[in-house]
């Protein structure tokens, strides 16, 4: 998989996301993080895209429990949560970690992380990224 690597940001799905984060609300996020929780398999694409949506959940959670977001955090998700100031539905953050598990069990990236020898770093990093879902 080459240019890619295992971080939640790393591919252009993931950035494809946060090049149209402002045009959504926290709505279009539960909606598309239960889309993917509820799918058998998730595409490649798909999966990117959901990562860095729970990324934006988990990013609210720690403004919620006053954390300073992570030095990884983007930008773009940083001054979307100021623009919003969402609050943090508990649906919304189960809906994230659901997803989050989906991808890391049953999805195109799992696959093709397999294949590349990157799996166990890459699913640690899912791990990580559903540890910070917990409220």
């Amino acid at each position: 998989m080459p240019g890619w690597g295992t971080g939640s940001f790393e591919n252009e799905d993931a950035q494809s996301f946060l090049g149209r984060l402002n045009s959504l609300v926290l709505d279009d996020l539960r909606q598309m993080l239960t889309h993917a929780g509820d799918k058998d398999y998730l595409e490649a694409p798909e999966s990117g895209a959901a990562v860095a949506a729970a990324e934006v959940v988990a990013a609210l959670v720690a403004a919620a429990n006053d954390e300073a977001s992570s030095p990884a955090t983007p930008p773009q998700i940083v001054d979307w949560i100021r623009k919003n100031d969402a609050g943090i539905p508990p649906d919304l953050v189960e809906a994230a970690r659901h997803a989050v598990e989906k991808v890391r069990t049953n999805s195109e990236l799992k696959d093709l992380w397999l294949e590349a020898e990157g799996l166990n770093e890459w699913s640690a990093a899912l791990r990580d990224l559903k540890e910070r879902l917990s409220c």
